[in-house]
């Protein structure tokens, strides 16, 4: 196995300046400060996957070091926005099902969690073993004592079990949320990524990191959206991280219940979709990936969460 050898961060900017990569906007000064203070080789360096890359000449074309810095300032921002959508939808969620519940008189509250255990008894091995050292210690021991009721059990369980859960109960209820349950699995996905801070802006250019097929919801939902075309549609939402945003603004719009947290957010949406990425808008206008993949995301966020 070829390793590849430690770089001094003067030395990384001397291997960027060898792949063609300028620096007319930071200065190389500039930007061994940004490295040594704000970010790290590595995490900066993913974003030039955007960026074609000519192997004649063993160097990038068009790409600055300043476009790198606004990618990743960018996608910090989409992160923090995500995080927030996702807990929104989480919160909600439970909302709902506990909501359901209440008002079904075939159900105790016990008897799905009872199903749920059989059908993924690794989740509740994982439950108990939150019981010897989590912050949900002592509610955990309180349920082994009484018994697990569904309203307590959500407030232990990841996002991605609470959404196995959801699933179970909907099955043995006649189905009544597939479409929707469909998209959940493409909003914990980008929420692991943000959670884990994975770089998401880095994936705007095919190959994309894995295949994706977007849901019969989920694409009837986008073919109602004016001024975009079939093939664009198809072509954009092939990308995980574009369809998977896209799902998780479709499910924040259905589950989210409350005007005032879908107004503060539609304000959050728009702060950075309309300001802060227009920013340096000036820095892609000539990368087709970068330019196609905002202006199709835009058109489903205002077809989505238009501004009042």
């Amino acid at each position: 196995m070829m390793q590849r050898p430690k770089l001094t961060i003067e030395e990384q900017v001397e291997h960027m300046k060898s792949r063609g990569i300028a620096f007319s906007i930071y200065s190389e000064s500039e930007a061994e400060n940004f490295l040594r203070n704000n970010t790290y080789f590595f995490k900066i360096k993913a974003f030039d996957k955007d960026f074609v890359f000519n192997p004649t000449t063993n160097s990038y074309v068009n790409l600055d070091f300043a476009y790198l810095i606004e990618l990743s300032t960018l996608d910090m921002h989409l992160r923090r926005l995500i995080l927030h959508a996702t807990l929104d939808i989480e919160h909600y969620l439970k909302v709902w099902l506990i909501r359901d519940i209440s008002s079904n008189p075939d159900e105790d509250g016990y008897d799905i969690v009872d199903r749920f255990f059989t059908v993924y008894p690794d989740v509740k091995q994982t439950v108990e073993a939150k019981a010897e050292n989590s912050m949900c210690k002592d509610l955990i021991q309180k349920l082994q004592m009484e018994g697990y009721a569904v309203w307590n059990l959500i407030e232990v369980l990841s996002f991605g079990d609470f959404i196995k859960l959801f699933t179970v109960y909907d099955q043995n209820n006649g189905n009544r949320n597939k479409g929707l349950l469909s998209c959940l699995f493409a909003v914990r996905c980008l929420r692991n990524a943000a959670a884990h801070n994975n770089c998401l802006l880095n994936s705007l250019r095919a190959p994309y990191t894995r295949s994706i097929k977007a849901s019969m919801y989920l694409s009837r939902l986008t073919s109602q959206i004016p001024k975009i075309k079939t093939t664009t549609r198809e072509k954009k939402m092939s990308n995980p991280v574009i369809h998977d945003f896209v799902a998780m603004l479709w499910v924040y719009k259905e589950v989210v219940t409350s005007q005032k947290t879908k107004e503060h957010f539609t304000r959050e949406l728009h702060q950075l979709f309309d300001v802060r990425m227009k920013q340096h808008a000036d820095y892609f206008t000539s990368n087709e990936n970068i330019s196609s993949a905002y202006s199709f995301v835009l058109k489903v966020v205002n077809y989505i969460f238009p501004q009042n």
